[in-house]
Order: structure tokens, then sequence, then C-alpha cells
């Protein structure tokens, strides 16, 4: 898969000791080519376990695909006789720019593109030549939810509905609000009118109307997208949104398409981090809760970080600058 380096981050052995956490690897990715927009992603599936452990036991059929690329670079972390150090994703690179040329070059990337590039790629590998399997597979079962889109004409009254399914919930940001109130937002009714006017089967023409988005099913893995970038008119470009989001260590999600909801409870485990202004420019760093400590992964570089800092990457008005959180996973408890 790549080169291993050993001496890189054993400073965390000596400043953690007895309490390293037991069983895992801390080890950085070489970042030669301004990927560490696909840096933050591998790193961070890497400590959700139940993604790792089925990686693991992956059976290769035929040639080399993106699933079989990332087993060997997982493997090669695993079997490493060191506790850190830093690895080398350059083979599964070079074949992901074979397969996607929006990665093949030398640019800043966005890392939310490559998270849903990157497991759309790994679905369709497990579904094989199977199209709209209704069995899920491993992937589909740890991080795909299902949501209804429901429109109800406001003349009739019938009701359509559409399910779809979803592998993050991008959430639009408002000002000085929980995350827990903007996912509450997301399933606020829209009035569709004017030029909006939703087309009834039923009346055989365009009517006013209202549409719902309800969560039906709820993923093990729940991963939050925040929208950190919209297009400006004025400036002609898409512009980074600093605004504030808190976000907390625990959170609670329920399904809301029948009288029977059900609720699921999540813990924090990673927050990746958009540094500077732009989505095409800029650098990605991510925070990973393992065994109950914090660290922070810059790269090849690991760093113990302070839970208690960790509303410092809530975003602030007008400091674009500063680092927000972007994508945001929690894993059920």
């Amino acid at each position: 898969m790549g080169s291993f380096t050993s001496s890189e981050n054993q400073h965390l052995e000596r400043q953690l000791g007895n309490d390293f956490p037991p069983g895992e690897q801390l080890i950085g990715f070489e970042n030669p080519n301004n990927i560490c927009y696909s840096n933050v992603i591998i790193q961070t599936l890497f400590y959700v376990r139940p993604f790792r452990k089925a990686v693991l036991e992956y059976q290769r059929q035929g040639s080399d695909n993106l699933l079989y690329l990332t087993k060997m670079l997982f493997e090669l972390i695993v079997n490493s006789k060191d506790k850190t150090g830093v690895v080398s994703t350059k083979k599964m690179m070079n074949y992901v720019k074979t397969k996607n040329r929006i990665f093949d070059g030398n640019y800043h990337q966005d890392c939310h593109e490559f998270y849903m590039w990157y497991l759309n790629e790994l679905e369709e590998i497990l579904n094989g030549k199977i199209k709209n399997n209704p069995q899920k597979n491993w992937l589909q079962k740890l991080f795909q939810g299902n949501q209804i889109t429901r429109t109800i004409c406001q003349t009739c009254k019938s009701k359509s509905e559409r399910e779809e399914t979803f592998y993050n919930l991008s959430i639009d940001l408002d000002p000085n609000c929980s995350l827990s109130y903007c996912i509450k937002k997301l399933s606020q009714e829209e009035q569709l009118r004017g030029q909006d006017q939703f087309f009834c089967d039923n009346c055989k023409g365009k009517q006013d109307a209202t549409k719902t988005l309800l969560l039906s099913e709820l993923p093990q893995s729940l991963v939050i997208h925040l929208k950190r970038f919209k297009y400006d008119e004025r400036m002609g470009s898409m512009v980074k949104v600093a605004t504030k989001i808190p976000f907390p260590f625990e959170l609670r999600v329920q399904t809301n398409n029948s009288d029977e909801v059900k609720t699921k409870y999540y813990e924090l485990t990673s927050i990746i981090i958009h540094l500077g202004q732009g989505i095409m420019y800029g650098h990605y760093i991510c925070l990973i809760k393992i065994n109950n400590l914090w660290f922070k992964f810059d790269d090849q570089s690991i760093q113990l970080y302070p839970p208690h800092d960790i509303y410092c990457v809530y975003g602030r008005n007008n400091a674009i600058n500063q680092g927000c959180a972007y994508m945001l996973i929690y894993n059920e408890q």
C-alpha cells in the first residue's frame, strides 16, 4: 500500500504512558499533493470500529478495487508492531484519480464531496451487478438512513410521497442556533406557491402545496454535513459561512414519519474541521475520540486535544478564517 514511518508521533507514547488507547494505533497520513480532504475522511472512518472490522473482513473478487485498497491500508496500520507512525495512501489515491477526474490533480478538494463519492463507490462494489438490492449490505446498515418527502396538494388534499436514502444529513445553518434545532428544522413545512407550485396528478395541473421532509429510518453512524459554503451573487463565487453552531457530545434524534416515533441516542466521535476562507482552498483537520481521549489529526501529525476546547470549532460570526466544524460523525450509543 505504501511506506510506513514509525518515528513520527512517538511523543504520544511517552505522553500517554499506560493511558495509551489499548489495541489501537495512532497513525498519521502523508499529504504530498494537497490530499488533506481525503486524509480526514479515511482517518475518521478507520476509527469507526464497525467500518474498520467490515473492511478488514472483505474478500476481494477479481481485480483491485477501492474497498480492497482500503483494506490493504487498514491492514498496514493494524498489523504494525508500532503504536504510532505515519503511512502513505499513495497507492489508494492513485487508484482514486483513475476513477474520478475531480480528484486527479494537486488541488484542494471538498472533503464532503470525497466522502459521498467514496461511500457510493464502496456501495457499488458491495452490490456488484445487483441494482436496487432490497437487502442492505453492511455499509448501508452502518451509514445509510431513509427519508420521505411528503407533498400535499392544498386544492384536493391528495398526498404524494417519495422515499430516498441518505448517507448524511446536510444542515442549513441558522445563526446562534443549536445543531438539534437545525436538525428539527429539516422537517419544517415548506410552502410551494407561485413559480414553485406543485404539479398535482389528481388535479392535472399546478397547485399550491406543502412539502415536508421526514426522517423514516436512522443509521447506526449518523454523519452530519454543515453547509459552510454558499454562492454569493455579489462576489460571483462560493463563500464560507462561519456561523456559530453549538453541537453536543450526545445527540438524540427521532424519526417523524409516522405515529410510531423511534429515538436513537448518539455519541460524538469525530469532527472534521475546515480552516481557511474558501471551499477550494484552505486545509482540513479532524478531531477523533478514541477510548475517551480526543486527538487532533493534522495529516501526519497527531496531538492530544482537550475536549473543553471543542467549543472553539463551533464557528463564529464574521470570522471566516477561523477553523469551523464542517462534518460531524455521531455513532449510536
